[in-house]
C-alpha cells in the first residue's frame, strides 16, 4: 500500500502493527506497510505471519511522538488481541534524515473465533501529553483454514484376541467290559479319557455328533456275542445320557444324535494283533485266510482256536476286544456369541456384578466379549473388569488405554497406557496408542517418538495415518503425504494425502489423490469440497464448479463455509460459483 499525501501511517511489527493519523503534523509522503500472506493462513494450529513497515525520511515523522499500536482479529466470533508495539523518536533518533524500516514475524495460536475476521491495527498516538486516538485500519483478512481439513481419526490398535468361539474338538474314550459282561464297571468311569467328556458336557460345550461302536471278542456263540455287542452300546449311550441331563444341557437329544455301529465278533481286532502270538509265520497267514474265507461264525471260531490251542491260550488279545467305544465331536465353545452376548447385556444392565461376569467368561472370552459389543462405556467396564482380573496382563492395559482414547479420556488413557509399557516395554500397540494420546494433548516431541518407535517395530498403516496426522499438524506436509501413503489401505488415508500434497504446493499430486478418495467413497462431502479448492488455486473454475456442487448437495453446511473461505475469494462473485452452492 503506498500512500501519497498520507494521513495514515501503518508501522507493523509482525502481530503488532501501528496505523495513525496526524492531522497536526506535515504531509507524509511514501509511506508503506505489507502484510504476508495476505489473506493470513492456518498452518500448525497457528497463524503466522510477517509485518513490514518502511517510513521514508523526511516524512513528518515529529520528535518526541510517540506511537503506540495494538494488533487485533476483529470478526464475529470476537475480537482477539495479538500484541502491541510503541515506536518512538527515541528508537529511531535519525528518522528524519534516513526514514525506519521494520520487519516483524508473528505466531499466534489459531482460535476458532478469528476465521472470518480482519486482521486490524487499532492505534493511538502521543506528544507532549496529548492522545490522539486513531481509526481503525484493515489489514488482511483471517484466515485461510484448509489445513484444518485434515481427517484426524484415531487409529488405536488392540491386542490380537485369542478367543475362537468355534474350536473343533474330537474325544474318543474306550470302556472296557469282562467276558459276557455288557454292564459298565465302576472303575472304567475313572479313566482319563472318560473323564474328560465329563469335562466336555459339564463346560456346557457344543455336542454336534456322537458314534458308539459295541464289539464282542470272537469266542463263544455268535448270537451271545450279537447281544453283548448291541448291549454295550446302549450301556454306553445311557450313561452320556445321564451325563447330558447331569450337566444341565438344555436340548434334548434323541437317539437320532447318535450313531451307532457293532462288531458281533471282533476277528478283525483278533488279527491286528496276532504278532503278540509265539506262532510259525505260515500258522498266522492260515489264521488270516480261515478269516476272510467266509465260513460260518462257528466254523471260522473253531479252525481258528484250533491252530492257536484254545481260547484260554489267546485271552490276553481276546480281552481287550470286549469293550465300547465313544466318539464325541463338538466345539470348545463356553458360549455361543449369543450367549456371550446376554451375560453382557446382563453385566451392562446391573444384574450381574464385576466379579460375577469374570466367573462366567474366561480370560480371551472376556476380551472378545469387548470386541463384540458397540457401546464405548460398555466396552470399557468390560476391559477394567480383565485388569482387576489379570492385572500383570499388558494386554487388559493396552485395550483401555485405546478405549479411553475412543472416549476422550486423554490424561487417564496416558497413565494406563504407560502402566502397560512398564509391563511390556515398546510393544508396537501399546506405542500406537501412547502417541495418538500425547497428541491430542499436544505433546507433539513424546507422540513423534512414540509413534515412530510403534512403526519401526510393527509397520502397521495405523501408526503411519497417526503419524500422518502429527505431521500435517505441525505442518509438514511432505511427511504427512508419505505417511499416508503408507496407510493407503485405511478409509480416509488418500483423502489426507491429497490434501497434504495440497498444502505443500502439489496440485496435480492433490487432485490425483483426492480422486482416488472419491473412487473409494463417493459420499465423502470433503473430498469433494477440497477437490474444489485444488481447481480455486490451479485456475480450473470447471474443477472447482462440479466439485462444490457435489460436495453442497452432500453438506449442506459446505455451501456457507464455501461462501466465506477465503480460498475462493476470486470466485464468489462468479456465476459458476454461485450456482454450485445454491
Amino acid at each position: 500500500m503506498k500512500i501519497k499525501t498520507l494521513r495514515f501511517i501503518l508501522l507493523g511489527l509482525g502481530f503488532v502493527s501501528l496505523a495513525f493519523i496526524m492531522d497536526s503534523c506535515k504531509t507524509f509522503e511514501g509511506a508503506q506497510v505489507t502484510v504476508k500472506p495476505n489473506p493470513l493462513e492456518v498452518h500448525a494450529d497457528s497463524v503466522k505471519f510477517n509485518v513490514k513497515a518502511v517510513i521514508p525520511p523526511k516524512s513528518g515523522f515529529k520528535k518526541k511522538g510517540t506511537y503506540f499500536g495494538r494488533l487485533v482479529i476483529k470478526g464475529e466470533g470476537g475480537e482477539f488481541e495479538v500484541g502491541r508495539i510503541t515506536i518512538s523518536s527515541t528508537q529511531f533518533p535519525n528518522i528524519k534524515k534516513e526514514g525506519a524500516s521494520v520487519s516483524y514475524d508473528g505466531n499466534v495460536e489459531f482460535q476458532e473465533g478469528m476465521d472470518g475476521g480482519m486482521l486490524t491495527a487499532v492505534n493511538r498516538y502521543e506528544r507532549k501529553k496529548k492522545k490522539i486516538d486513531l481509526p481503525d485500519v484493515k489489514l488482511a483478512p483471517c484466515c485461510i483454514t484448509t489445513s484444518r481439513l485434515v481427517a484426524d481419526i484415531d487409529q488405536v490398535l488392540f491386542t490380537d484376541v485369542e478367543y475362537q468361539p468355534r474350536t473343533p474338538i474330537t474325544l474318543e474314550a474306550k470302556f472296557q467290559f469282562p467276558q459276557n459282561v455288557y454292564e459298565i464297571q465302576p472303575t472304567e468311569l475313572e479313566k482319563a479319557e472318560i473323564k474328560a467328556i465329563g469335562d466336555f458336557l459339564n463346560k456346557k460345550y457344543q455336542a454336534t455328533k456322537v458314534i458308539i461302536e459295541g464289539y464282542a471278542s470272537p469266542e463263544g456263540t455268535y448270537k451271545r456275542n450279537e447281544f453283548l455287542s448291541v448291549n454295550r452300546a446302549k450301556q454306553v449311550q445311557n450313561w452320556l445320557i445321564d451325563q447330558l441331563k447331569k450337566h444341565g444341557y438344555n436340548v434334548y437329544l434323541d437317539s437320532s444324535f447318535f450313531e451307532f455301529k457293532t462288531t458281533t465278533e471282533d476277528w478283525e481286532g483278533f488279527i491286528q494283533n496276532l504278532n503278540q502270538l509265539n506262532l510259525p509265520e505260515a500258522t498266522k497267514q492260515q489264521i488270516i485266510q480261515i478269516v476272510s474265507a467266509g465260513y460260518n461264525p462257528e466254523v471260522t471260531e473253531r479252525k481258528v482256536m484250533a491252530l492257536v490251542g484254545g481260547a484260554e491260550k489267546v485271552e490276553f488279545i481276546l480281552a481287550p476286544l470286549r469293550r465300547a467305544t465313544i466318539r464325541l465331536e463338538g466345539y470348545t465353545s463356553a458360549y455361543t456369541d449369543a450367549q456371550i452376548d446376554s451375560i453382557v447385556n446382563e453385566f451392562k444392565n446391573g444384574k450381574i456384578d464385576e466379579a460375577k461376569l469374570a466367573e462366567l467368561l474366561d480370560d480371551e472370552a472376556l476380551r472378545y466379549a469387548m470386541h463384540r459389543t458397540s457401546d464405548l462405556d460398555t466396552k470399557i467396564a468390560l476391559m477394567k473388569a480383565y485388569v482387576h482380573k489379570h492385572p500383570d496382563d499388558f494386554r487388559g492395559y493396552n485395550d483401555l488405554g485405546a478405549l479411553l482414547v475412543k472416549k476422550g479420556f486423554y490424561d487417564e488413557a496416558i497413565d494406563i497406557l504407560t502402566t502397560a509399557n512398564n509391563k511390556k516395554p515398546n510393544h508396537y500397540a501399546v506405542l500406537n496408542n501412547l502417541g495418538v494420546a500425547q497428541k491430542h494433548k499436544k505433546n507433539y516431541a513424546e507422540a513423534f517418538v512414540n509413534l515412530q518407535s510403534s512403526y519401526s517395530a510393527k509397520a502397521t498403516p495405523e501408526a503411519a495415518f497417526n503419524l500422518g496426522v502429527l505431521y500435517e499438524k505441525t505442518a509438514q506436509y511432505n511427511d504427512a503425504a508419505q505417511q499416508f501413503g503408507n496407510a493407503s489401505t485405511l478409509a480416509r488415508a488418500k483423502y489426507n494425502q491429497g490434501l497434504s500434497k495440497l498444502l505443500m504446493g502439489d496440485l496435480a499430486g492433490a487432485k490425483m489423490d483426492l480422486e482416488s478418495e472419491i473412487r473409494k467413497d463417493k459420499k465423502h462431502a470433503l473430498s469433494y469440497y477440497v477437490l474444489a479448492i485444488v481447481g480455486a488455486r490451479s485456475g480450473d473454475a470447471n474443477l472447482l464448479a462440479v466439485n462444490l456442487r457435489k460436495a453442497v448437495e452432500l453438506d449442506r453446511n459446505l455451501a456457507k463455509k464455501a461462501s466465506k473461505d477465503l480460498e475462493f475469494r476470486k470466485y464468489w462473485k462468479s456465476t459458476q460459483f454461485l450456482s454450485a452452492i445454491k
